[in-house]
C-alpha cells in the first residue's frame, strides 16, 4: 500500500477510537435523561436525513478540489458537535434534534471523503487487504475506547463522567484534524455529475444499490437498540463497555481471518456465512433479552458480520473499476450513501411508528426479528455479482443455481 493509504488507516483507527469513546454513550446520555426510545429514534432520523444531503454538498466540494477538503471539514464538524454537547451539558436534550443534524453533517463530510480517498489510494489487487487491515485497526481502537469511557463514567458518577469522555473525544478529533494535514491528493477540478449521483447507472451497480439499501434497514439501527437494551438489562455503563470490548476484539480477529482466508473463489461463501450467522445471532434476542442472550448476540454478530461487510465494501469499489468509471467515484459514493440512508430512514420511521402505536416491549422483539432477517435478503442480492467477486466477465447468476465453492 502507498504512504497515503497507510496514513488513511491511521486516521480511520483514530476516528474509530474517538467514536468509540463517545458514540454509544451519546445515545445512553440522552436516553438516561429522556427514557424515551422514540426521542432517540427521532435523533437518529435527523442524523440520517442530514447525512445524504451533506454527502451531495461534500461531493460538490470534493469534485472541485479533492476529498481531503471534505475530510477536514467533516472532522471540524465533529469538533463542533462535541463542543456543543459540552456547552449545553444536561440541557442538550432540548437541542437533541439540532445536534442530530450537526452529527449528520459531520458524518456526510467525513465518510464521503474517506470512501473516496480509500478508492484513490487503493486498487483491485490490494483493496481486500486495505479493508481487512482497516477493519482490524478499527476493531482494536473500538475495543479499547468504550472500556476507557465506561470506566471513567463509572468512577465519576453523573454528568461529570460523561463530560470527561466528551472532552477526550473532542481532543482526539482535534488531533485527527492535524493528522489529516499529512495527506496529499491531486485536485480533481471537475463538476459533479448529478445524473450519475442519482441514477442506477449499470446493472452491476444496481445490484450493489439494492443490497446496500436493504442492508441500511439493519445497519446501525440495531446497534443503538442493543446498546440501550444492554443498559436497561445491566444498569451499568461498565458492563456495556466490557461487552463492547469483547465485541471489538472478536470483530478485529474476524477481519484479519477474512482478509487472510477468503480468496476470490470463496467470496460468495463468505457472504452466506456472514448473513446467516448475523441473522441467527439476532434470533436469540427475540426469545428473551437477558445478559446471556446479549452476550451470545454480540459474540456471534461481531465474528460473523465481517464475512459479509468486507465483500459488500470491496464489491462497491470493484464495480466502479470494472466499468472504468474511476473519474466518477465521488458520484458513486454519493449514490451509495443515498440508498444506504434511505434504508436507515425507512427503518427508523417504521420503528417510531411501532413504538408510538404499541407501547409493549414485545414490539421491539418483533422488530429485532425483522432486522435479523434483513441481511439474508441483502446477501441474496449481493451474491448475484459472481463476475465481480471472481474477476470474470459480468454475468448475473440466479441465487438458487449457484454452487458455493
Amino acid at each position: 500500500m502507498c504512504k497515503e493509504a497507510k496514513v488513511l488507516l491511521v486516521i480511520s483507527a483514530l476516528f474509530t477510537f474517538a467514536m468509540g469513546l463517545s458514540n454509544i454513550f451519546v445515545n445512553v446520555f440522552f436516553w438516561k435523561q429522556t427514557n424515551e426510545y422514540v426521542v432517540i429514534a427521532i435523533y437518529h432520523l435527523t442524523h440520517y436525513i442530514a447525512t445524504p444531503i451533506t454527502f451531495v454538498l461534500a461531493g460538490v466540494l470534493a469534485k472541485r478540489k479533492n476529498g481531503i477538503w471534505s475530510l477536514r471539514i467533516g472532522l471540524l464538524t465533529y469538533v463542533l458537535f462535541f463542543m456543543l454537547i459540552l456547552f449545553w451539558g444536561s440541557k442538550g436534550t432540548s437541542y437533541i434534534y439540532f445536534l442530530g443534524i450537526i452529527y449528520g453533517m459531520a458524518t456526510g463530510f467525513y465518510w464521503l471523503a474517506f470512501n473516496t480517498l480509500s478508492f484513490d489510494f487503493t486498487h483491485m489487487n490490494n483493496r481486500d487487504t486495505f479493508n481487512g487491515f482497516n477493519g482490524c485497526c478499527a476493531g482494536i481502537a473500538a475495543a479499547s475506547s468504550p472500556m476507557i469511557s465506561a470506566y471513567i463514567i463509572s468512577v465519576f458518577n453523573g454528568v461529570k463522567g460523561y463530560n470527561m469522555v466528551f472532552t477526550m473525544t473532542l481532543a482526539t478529533f482535534v488531533v485527527l484534524t492535524l493528522v489529516s494535514l499529512l495527506l496529499r491528493c491531486k485536485s480533481y477540478g471537475h463538476k459533479l455529475d448529478f445524473k450519475k449521483a442519482f441514477s442506477r447507472n449499470c446493472e452491476e451497480w444496481s445490484i450493489v444499490r439494492t443490497s446496500t439499501a436493504i442492508w441500511g434497514f439493519r445497519d446501525v439501527i440495531i446497534v443503538f437498540l442493543v446498546n440501550i437494551l444492554t443498559i436497561e438489562t445491566t444498569k451499568s455503563e461498565l458492563s456495556l463497555g466490557k461487552l463492547t470490548l469483547i465485541s471489538s476484539l472478536v470483530s478485529s480477529a474476524s477481519y484479519v481471518l477474512v482478509q487472510r482466508v477468503i480468496k476470490p473463489p470463496h467470496r460468495r461463501l463468505s457472504i452466506v456465512i456472514g448473513v446467516l450467522g448475523s441473522s441467527i445471532a439476532v434470533l436469540a434476542l427475540t426469545v428473551n433479552v437477558v445478559y446471556g442472550t446479549l452476550v451470545f448476540y454480540i459474540m456471534m454478530d461481531a465474528f460473523l458480520l465481517p464475512f459479509f461487510l468486507i465483500q459488500l465494501n470491496s464489491a462497491t469499489f470493484n464495480v466502479i473499476d470494472r466499468n472504468h468509471e474511476e473519474d466518477m467515484r465521488i458520484e458513486y459514493m454519493i449514490n451509495k450513501d443515498l440508498v444506504l440512508n434511505s434504508g436507515r430512514i425507512i427503518s427508523v420511521l417504521i420503528l417510531i411508528t411501532l413504538l408510538s402505536l404499541f407501547k409493549s416491549p414485545v414490539t421491539l422483539r418483533f422488530y429485532l426479528l425483522f432486522l435479523g432477517l434483513v441481511p439474508i435478503v441483502s446477501g441474496y442480492s449481493l451474491g448475484k455479482l459472481r463476475g465481480v467477486f471472481e474477476g470474470k466477465d459480468f454475468k448475473i447468476f440466479p441465487f438458487h443455481k449457484r454452487n458455493i465453492r
